[in-house]
């Protein structure tokens, strides 16, 4: 069985391509992300509007150079009756009508003609699909004339959360390809793709199916999803069955790095430069000293979250600085910044693990790279006898293969929601419990 699984909630177009085999091992034929962050960077943020419009141009390039990668991107025949008999695509008659051209991988950009597309059928129907991504519709047409239907099986595409001008080129997207080659699509929350993560096969991981993992001693777990949208604690007591025990009133932790990276002229995205200025703080070489900041709702009895305060404190520590002193203690409010965090994070988490009884701490989402939140976390999580799971680096970030593996799971469970082309539909405020 192989998963072809779109993703775009966010800044990064991600196209990745599983095989299962009989013993339920996923085998990874291709994980392509192409990120956003030059596009936002001036801005400090993700913009919604450039995201939609990056996703549309890079999902057809990415979507040629996973299937090139998997084996899998065939030309078509190119007489008419080859390729109608293989059902890989339009008659030439057909795209002819819409106002297609032989293309090459050098050819100039093609454009298609609406009026002609509308004497066929198949095309008046991806006219209507692609309606409001026209540079998707601009791209995919001729590629659909180029190449063979893929041996694919099932769609996976992100629905929801994450930003809804995005998710929707993903679904379109999907949803054209659904119709045009008649495969059944699963939608799958994006959440649960980051829990995913924790077991997509890699050096770490390798020779261990999801049924050693998940499906023996390791349930029930609490998974911490800490991302820049994002910061929830999740129960897990049945794979496919989750429960929020606790999120963010406010930022989340991600947003609220990115905010104080801008506050001290770090760049974006303010993850990893956070970290990277948290890394050179040596506390012999503070010659001001930085006030301690608040650990928010540490205390509070709940598993909630609230970062805006703490993203304030910081604030005003600045506010009562120089210039020339802000350039000097920019690494010890970092490593301060960043610790606070830690801690807050860490300290509901295994509160959570300890009122739930769970076996096991998941660490999952974009921030679920800062290595020093890993390091803390699986520390504590060793001292308590829990075991701890967290995806290599390069799988924190919003991907495909987690989208893949999360529809395999909905497979493998049963409960499956197959959406037929013309109901998928992006919601941008999805829960997953």
């Amino acid at each position: 069985m192989k998963i072809l699984a779109i993703e775009t909630s966010c800044d990064d177009t991600g196209i990745a391509i599983l095989e299962y085999d009989k013993t339920c091992r996923p085998k990874i034929l291709a994980d392509l992300v192409s990120s956003q962050i030059k596009v936002h960077a001036p801005w400090g943020g993700v913009v919604p509007m450039l995201a939609k419009r990056e996703h549309q141009l890079n999902l057809v390039p990415l979507f040629k150079q996973a299937l090139k990668k998997a084996g899998m991107l065939t030309f078509v025949c190119h007489s008419e009756r080859s390729e109608e008999s293989r059902g890989s695509g339009l008659p030439a008659k057909a795209l002819a009508a819409a106002g297609a051209t032989r293309v090459t991988d050098s050819s100039p950009e093609f454009t298609p003609h609406p009026d002609a597309g509308a004497q066929n059928d198949k095309i008046k129907i991806l006219y209507k699909i692609l309606d409001r991504e026209p540079e998707l519709l601009k791209k995919l047409l001729p590629f659909l004339k180029k190449y063979q239907k893929p041996d694919i099986d099932y769609l996976a595409v992100t629905t929801g959360p994450g930003l809804e001008p995005a998710l929707w080129v993903g679904v379109n997207f999907a949803r054209a390809l659904s119709y045009f080659w008649n495969i059944p699509i699963i939608p799958v929350n994006h959440i649960e793709g980051h829990i995913a993560a924790n077991f997509i096969p890699s050096d770490k991981i390798s020779g261990m199916t999801n049924d050693k993992l998940l499906m023996t001693k390791k349930l029930p777990t609490i998974c911490l999803v800490v991302s820049g949208g994002h910061t929830q604690l999740i129960l897990v007591k049945k794979l496919g069955h989750y429960k929020i025990v606790g999120e963010t009133r406010d930022d989340a932790a991600g947003e609220a790095f990115d905010k104080v990276a801008k506050m001290l002229n770090l760049g974006y995205p303010g993850g990893p430069t956070i970290a990277a200025t948290a890394a050179k703080f040596k506390i012999e070489n503070l010659k001001f000293k930085i006030k301690e900041l608040p650990r928010p709702m540490l205390n509070s009895g709940d598993f909630d979250f609230s970062f805006s305060g703490l993203k304030t404190a910081v604030l005003y520590i600045l506010q009562k600085m120089t210039p020339a002193q802000i350039k000097r203690s920019t690494s010890a409010i970092a490593a301060e910044f960043q610790q606070a965090v830690i801690d807050v994070l860490s300290a509901k988490a295994l509160s959570a693990a300890k009122k739930y009884e769970a076996k096991t701490i998941i660490l999952a989402g974009g921030v679920a790279a800062n290595q020093a939140l890993r390091d803390n976390l699986s520390l504590a999580a060793d001292r308590l006898s829990l075991n701890f799971f967290v995806p290599p680096i390069n799988l924190c970030v919003d991907n495909a293969a987690m989208i893949a593996l999360a529809a395999y799971w909905q497979l493998a469970q049963k409960h499956a929601t197959k959406i037929n082309w013309r109901t998928l539909k992006a919601n941008a405020n999805l829960r997953i419990s």
